[in-house]
């Protein structure tokens, strides 16, 4: 998959160059979704993981509301749909728990803006003790979900 076709490329030139706008709490912004694997319909919104260390905000709508202002103002109302989920850096690179959603987001993430310079690292790896573990990822319908290699047995990957 060529990711100028789907304006991959075009989306992180796009992050790069208006980094100045963005608070510099944002240490990351990961795609993924549809857009991130290729799969764009009529329907299809940008859904944008946001890594922050040290953003001030303890209220985690007040938080989000202010990340989604910053984020929809640097893309300049390019996407009618943004989705838009936050999480503090620490916690992404050690998860308590690694729930499906941020197991597909590990699978599919492209990293748009890497301020700490450890993303692409880091999702390569995991993406490497995913296939390891013998999880496997089915697409049911419009959607997608993880096989256990053996039924009720834990899966460690960090």
């Amino acid at each position: 998959m060529s990711t100028n076709v789907y304006g991959i490329d075009q989306l992180k030139n796009e992050f790069r160059s208006r980094l100045e706008i963005l608070d510099k709490c944002v240490v990351g912004i990961i795609l993924f979704g549809s857009l991130a694997r290729g799969e764009i319909s009529g329907k299809s919104d940008i859904d944008l993981l946001v890594l922050h260390d040290g953003c001030g905000i303890p209220d985690p709508v007040e938080r989000r509301r202010y990340l989604y202002e910053i984020i929809h103002s640097a893309l300049k109302g390019r996407f009618e749909a943004i989705t838009l989920l936050d999480m503090e850096l620490k916690h992404f690179l050690q998860p308590n728990e690694i729930t499906p959603l941020l197991l597909n987001i590990y699978w599919d993430g492209v990293v748009l803006l890497d301020r700490v310079g450890i993303l692409t690292n880091y999702l390569e790896n995991i993406r490497g003790k995913i296939m390891a573990s013998g999880l496997k990822r089915v697409k049911s319908g419009r959607t997608y979900i993880w096989i256990l290699p053996k039924p009720l047995e834990e899966v460690r990957l960090l």
